[in-house]
């Protein structure tokens, strides 16, 4: 790790940062093409978008709230919409601006599935990375047929350890920058000594927690 990154930010790296990093190459969009995400607050949302703004391609978040919305837009994540209002299908629409939204990446499942397909271009592809709600994906058969879309999951170390050594590595050496250059942010919320387990625990379950709870010795 290179001097100027801090321990709290490298022992993070590993797991959501670069799972999100390979999500985005997996996706293979092109120049012009659009993704739509939802639990665009979550963890891998909120790197996955990050990311994409380093490499100049476009994400639009979905959020369940608009507060959601306003907090990641403080952080400098653009392009959110919030689904608790009648229109957001119409404002995902308005901020691709006409472009494709070639690629649509599921974490949630359920009919959350069925809404990033419906908004999907024709010929483009939803991707499950995840499934919070906790249901099986439903899916219109007619959005399927029509538009000949296609449907894959996305299962990190699966996707790692097939991955090729040098694209490994290139892919970490772009993590690695973009931690080092603030452009991934990966906060912390405390930070505890092995003889605090319990503390630790009692923090990592609480809701509302923004950053990870870290054990040092």
């Amino acid at each position: 790790m290179p001097d100027g990154l801090s321990d709290e930010v490298a022992s993070q790296l590993v797991a959501m940062p670069f799972s999100a990093l390979s999500l985005l190459d997996y996706l293979e969009v092109k120049p012009g093409e659009v993704i739509l995400q939802n639990a665009a607050n979550g963890a891998v949302g909120r790197l996955l978008a990050q990311f994409a703004a380093t490499r100049q391609e476009k994400v639009i978040g979905l959020v369940r709230r608009q507060h959601d919305a306003d907090a990641l837009a403080a952080q400098g994540i653009p392009n959110l919409v919030a689904t608790g209002a009648d229109d957001w299908r119409e404002r995902v629409r308005a901020l691709a601006d006409g472009a494709p939204i070639a690629v649509a990446v599921d974490s949630i499942g359920g009919e959350a599935s069925g809404d990033l397909l419906a908004l999907v271009s024709e010929g483009g592809t939803l991707v499950s990375f995840g499934s919070t709600g906790g249901e099986p994906m439903r899916l219109s058969s007619g959005d399927l047929i029509f538009k000949q879309a296609v449907v894959k999951g996305f299962w990190g170390s699966k996707v790692s350890s097939s991955m090729e050594p040098g694209k490994r590595a290139e892919l970490f050496g772009e993590l690695i920058r973009a931690a080092v250059t603030g452009a991934i942010t990966l906060p912390v919320e405390a930070v505890f000594g092995f003889d605090q387990v319990r503390e630790a625990v009692e923090v990592a379950t609480r809701s509302g927690r923004v950053g990870k709870v870290l054990l040092r010795p």
